[in-house]
């Protein structure tokens, strides 16, 4: 009975020690990892995003707007500026606009770098479109975002440098007496290869210099389109397939005529040929024809279709000229592909 009792005690004890215990203290909310307004106003969305949104004075935040509007609207971006807020803007870029479920996507992406600590804000970005939608109103709106609050800190917490941090002085360190055989031999490797890659290259300099002595400007020009037709770069990268193109006729240009033609825009090269008549009527129209038809590929932005670079292809063989020799090729046209990447 006296054990059974003191068990009893023992318990109830124990319960109260349990109950009296200090509950664990709850830490205070955490600073969002992204500071974000979205807005929505007829057939726009605004989103203006800040990523961290607690920072290091030493950090660079970025800010991201993306602009999600119907097709048929337009809209007009926010001009670039120096500075957002107390935040000056050290990096802008703008990627390529997409279409998501028949809805355009503009992304303008900021790298801001703080010029001061505590509570900074980022004012309202205002955007102005134009609904111009058959079943819109046709008027220019304005759709304003919120303002955004970052926080900026000199240090986080615990990475504020302490005298406990510091190590005590060690004592010296003893150098090896002697450089490894191995570290000679890797030395030795680096400089020969060095050597052999020098020669390669001297040597194919010098066989490129004799191969200009010795060939016609026509035989050069059609190896320098064999050898673009080769390296495929039409399908890599279709700007500067047409560089490669154009310049090869341009030296072929200079080299029967004088002109210096690489150095000039198209408007001043052509205006150069009509003015020496270098050339027939009609091939100055055919010349024509060619570099601006590149021009458009070069300079705005146009994705030509594989039968069109085909077509430029034929155009600089038949400028240059029939092969010198039957043997020579006769179509050095690169071969064709379905899509061909901007």
């Amino acid at each position: 009975m006296g054990k059974s009792i003191f068990n009893l005690q023992f318990a109830i004890l124990l319960l109260c020690l349990a109950s009296c215990r200090t509950p664990a203290t709850t830490s205070s909310e955490e600073t969002p990892a992204t500071a974000k307004s979205e807005v929505q106003r007829g057939p726009i969305k605004v989103t203006v995003e800040v990523e961290p949104a607690k920072a290091r004075l030493s950090d660079e935040p970025e800010l991201t707007l993306t602009i999600d509007a119907a097709a048929g609207v337009v809209v007009e971006k926010p001009p670039f500026g120096t500075s957002l807020g107390s935040f000056l803007i050290r990096d802008f870029r703008e990627p390529l606009a997409k279409t998501r479920d028949g809805r355009e996507i503009i992304q303008q992406i900021y790298t801001l770098e703080p010029t001061a600590t505590g509570r900074q804000f980022i004012d309202p970005i205002s955007v102005t479109f134009s609904d111009l939608r058959p079943d819109g109103d046709q008027k220019t709106h304005t759709v304003e975002t919120e303002a955004l609050t970052v926080e900026i800190v000199s240090l986080h917490g615990d990475e504020a440098p302490r005298l406990s941090d510091l190590r005590s002085p060690v004592g010296p360190v003893e150098l090896p007496s002697a450089v490894p055989a191995w570290i000679w031999l890797l030395l030795g490797g680096i400089v020969l290869g060095v050597a052999v890659a020098v020669w390669l290259s001297l040597r194919r300099r010098r066989e490129r210099a004799l191969a200009a002595v010795i060939l016609t400007p026509e035989q050069l020009a059609r190896r320098e389109l064999a050898e673009l037709a080769r390296s495929g770069l039409a399908q890599r990268d279709v700007k500067q397939y047409y560089v490669e193109l154009t310049g090869i006729v341009r030296r072929y240009i200079e080299r029967t005529t004088g002109i210096r033609a690489p150095e000039q825009t198209t408007e001043e090269f052509l205006r150069e040929i009509s003015r020496t008549s270098a050339f027939p009527d009609e091939v100055n129209q055919r010349l024509k024809d060619f570099l601006e038809s590149a021009d458009l590929v070069k300079f705005a932005a146009y994705r030509p279709r594989s039968e069109d670079i085909e077509e430029s292809f034929r155009r600089a063989e038949r400028f240059i000229g029939p092969p010198p020799s039957p043997d020579a090729p006769k179509n050095l046209t690169p071969p064709r592909r379905q899509e061909v990447p901007a």
